[in-house]
C-alpha cells in the first residue's frame, strides 16, 4: 500500500494561476497565508529524511523568502543572515537565485516583525522580498 502524499507549500513562480484545493487553500487562510502567493508541491523522495532532524528541530518555525539577480548578492545574503540558529536553501527561479532563510519563530515577536528584521540585513543586495511563511516543524525519529 502506498501511503499518503506529503505536500509543501512553495512561493508561486511569476503568472502561476495553477488551483490550489479549496479545502488546502481554506488551511493556508486559517494560517495566515494567502493561498494566491503560494503553490503546493509534492515532496520529492527522500525530502523528509531523518537527517532533517539534524538541522531543524521541532517547533515553530519561519521562512523569509527573497530573490536575488546574482549569486553573488545571493549569497552574500546567506553569508550575513546563516547563524547557529538559521538555517538557507538556495536554488534557481528563472534568471533569480531564490534563498530561503528558515529559523525558529519567536512567539514575543511578531513574524512580520522578525520578517522586516532579515529584510532589512538583505536589502542593500538587491534582495526582492518575496514574503514569510509559517512553519510547524514536527521531526520524527525512524528506527529501523
Amino acid at each position: 500500500m502506498i501511503g499518503p502524499r506529503k505536500y509543501r507549500l512553495v512561493p508561486r513562480a511569476p503568472g502561476d494561476t495553477t488551483p490550489i484545493d479549496p479545502k488546502v487553500a481554506e488551511a493556508m487562510r486559517k494560517a495566515g497565508m494567502d493561498p494566491e502567493k503560494f503553490s503546493v508541491a509534492p515532496f520529492e523522495a527522500g525530502e523528509a529524511a531523518p537527517s532533517i532532524a539534524a538541522m531543524f528541530p521541532s517547533g515553530a518555525r519561519l521562512e523569509h523568502t527573497f530573490a536575488f539577480d546574482t549569486l553573488n548578492g545571493a549569497l552574500s545574503a546567506i553569508e550575513r543572515i546563516v547563524d547557529q540558529d538559521v538555517a538557507a536553501r538556495i536554488s534557481r527561479q528563472g534568471t533569480k537565485w531564490l534563498v530561503v532563510f528558515d529559523g525558529p519563530a519567536d512567539p514575543i515577536i511578531p513574524a512580520k516583525g522578525a520578517h522586516e528584521q532579515v529584510a532589512g540585513r538583505v536589502s542593500d543586495l538587491g534582495g526582492e522580498d518575496r514574503g514569510f511563511s509559517h512553519l510547524t516543524m514536527n521531526v520524527t525519529k525512524k528506527e529501523g
